[in-house]
């Protein structure tokens, strides 16, 4: 594939005041796709932030609005977004109109900003496909400022620091029920420790693998009951917790603690080819807006997540272990002392 275009952007006026700034932001850039078939072609954006400046940790709607040639389907590549300030919580198109050779695509980007003050939110990577051409072009980067939390000018009742009066500890009694509460410990201790630890003996070491430790986690979830009885953020909770698991066992991802951003960040270390790596995203960042915006799916959805996470599971599992293999090849003439 040839060399990415040069990219040329188009200048753009300095806001007249900052309450028009805050109103419509609207920038424009003007950048090559790469390696078309015919003539050069251009894809414009124009961005629009929210009215309001958003606040701390609060999901908000940035409107995109992409112009390019018609034919091609247009999707934000949020596996390759990153920004230490914002993280994209998902992508919703509004709508499509095609005027000749060109076609407009809007979409609401759904935002959250990590950090207070005026920060810039980076350029966004968009995906133009037709059929097995995949193209890239990039929206601009441009300043935004995140508010804190609590106005302090518009809500001076908010939280404050204050001094309680003073009380009467009653220390002699804490000090008795402290001591109480280790003679009950140690009695149970004693009674049935030991009884504990002979049942445990008889357990037998876990030798299943991480994929298949996956895949029965995975048939649990299916028929433990939880989408019937309407607890879709417990459902999504342990979806995600079985791949980030997974993710620990097989390449040793310490998935748990990671955002979603992070986490598409080491599945392309392991190889992946990109779809494979944004059905992760996308089935992660699914579950976050469930666990966190409270997201309602459709009851269609239960069966069309788990079979997506299978289809990772054994996506993964079979990329490990071509990658054992391929090691294993070349560890054996190295063993012998000599390459064939």
């Amino acid at each position: 594939m040839s060399a990415p275009s040069p990219v040329s952007r188009v200048p753009i006026p300095a806001p007249r005041s900052p309450r028009g700034a805050m109103r419509l932001v609207a920038l424009a850039a003007a950048l090559l796709l790469q390696a078309w078939p015919a003539a050069p072609q251009t894809v414009s954006f124009k961005l629009s932030p929210p009215a309001a400046k958003p606040r701390l940790g609060e999901p908000f709607k940035l409107r995109v609005e992409l112009t390019g040639p018609a034919g091609y389907s247009v999707r934000p590549d949020t596996s390759a977004f990153s920004g230490d300030v914002f993280e994209i919580l998902g992508a919703k198109k509004i709508s499509s109109k095609t005027s000749g050779p060109l076609r407009t695509d809007v979409f609401d980007l759904s935002v959250s900003g990590f950090d207070i003050g005026v920060s810039t939110f980076p350029e966004t990577t968009w995906l133009l496909e037709k059929g097995a051409e995949l193209k890239e072009a990039r929206s601009p980067s441009f300043q935004l400022e995140i508010m804190p939390v609590f106005d302090e000018k518009t809500e001076p009742e908010g939280i404050r620091d204050i001094r309680p009066p003073f009380k009467f500890i009653p220390w002699l009694w804490l000090l008795a029920g402290l001591l109480a509460a280790a003679f009950a410990a140690r009695y149970l201790y004693l009674r049935y420790a030991p009884r504990a630890v002979s049942a445990g003996a008889d357990l037998a070491p876990d030798t299943r693998s991480p994929y298949k430790k996956a895949s029965d986690s995975l048939d649990e979830l299916a028929a433990s009951g939880l989408w019937e009885e309407g607890k879709v953020k417990e459902f999504y909770s342990r979806l995600t917790d079985i791949f980030r698991g997974y993710l620990d066992g097989q390449f040793g991802i310490k998935a748990e603690l990671m955002t979603t951003n992070r986490i598409t960040k080491e599945l392309r270390a392991t190889g992946a080819d990109i779809k494979t790596v944004i059905q992760a995203r996308e089935l992660l960042e699914k579950a976050d807006l469930a666990k966190f915006a409270k997201l309602k799916p459709e009851a269609k959805e239960h069966d069309a997540d788990i079979s997506s996470l299978k289809g990772l599971l054994l996506f993964y599992a079979r990329k490990a272990e071509s990658s054992k293999q391929a090691a294993d090849a070349d560890a054996a003439p190295a063993a012998g002392g000599t390459r064939p």
